[in-house]
């Protein structure tokens, strides 16, 4: 793993950390994805470039699904509320405790993965796709989790959020549908 990835997995984990207790609008599903997503293909793109073995490729790959499953689960520990009118989304103590869960876990695995004969490059460059998977799994549950809310507060199919102006079309759209 280069000082380059190692200085954008810290970013990165100190600007979601931050944003995600802080507090946000759920933004639209492309922009909730496009980082996770971003993340993912960053770290794919650096196990590229790294010559694995048999042991890498199930360390990763026990690595990948213990975030993706941590991510599920702490999507739904996240704390998504309406406000404004506009999904919101915040960590609580339970979503902080399973991203810390989440990374002491990677460690631990790539530490095992080590002590079997893994190779150090190929763990450690496994981290950014780690990170990617866990949040692209969050984001698919807060997604499904936003869409209920708003699906919950929006008015009856056919009828728009706001008035209708006298030329027969409504002050916010496209209309709610």
């Amino acid at each position: 793993m280069t000082l380059s990835s190692i200085a954008i997995a810290i970013a990165y984990l100190v600007f979601v950390v931050a944003r995600r207790v802080r507090g946000e609008a759920v933004p639209a599903p492309k922009k909730l994805f496009l980082l996770p997503i971003v993340v993912g293909i960053i770290g794919l793109d650096s196990l590229s470039h790294t010559k694995l073995n048999t042991i890498d490729i199930a360390v990763i790959a026990m690595g990948s699904v213990l975030s993706l499953g941590l991510g599920l689960l702490r999507g739904q520990m996240d704390r998504v509320s309406i406000v404004n009118g506009a999904p919101f989304m915040s960590w609580g103590t339970a979503s902080v405790a399973v991203f810390a869960i989440n990374l002491v876990a990677k460690l631990a695995l790539d530490v095992g993965g080590l002590a079997a004969g893994g190779t150090t490059s190929a763990l450690s460059s496994s981290i950014l796709l780690s990170l990617g998977l866990t949040l692209l799994g969050e984001a698919a549950v807060v997604c499904l989790r936003a869409q209920s809310l708003s699906a919950e507060i929006a008015p009856a199919t056919g009828q728009y959020r706001e008035t209708v102006q006298s030329s027969g079309r409504p002050t916010i759209w496209p209309p709610v549908r």
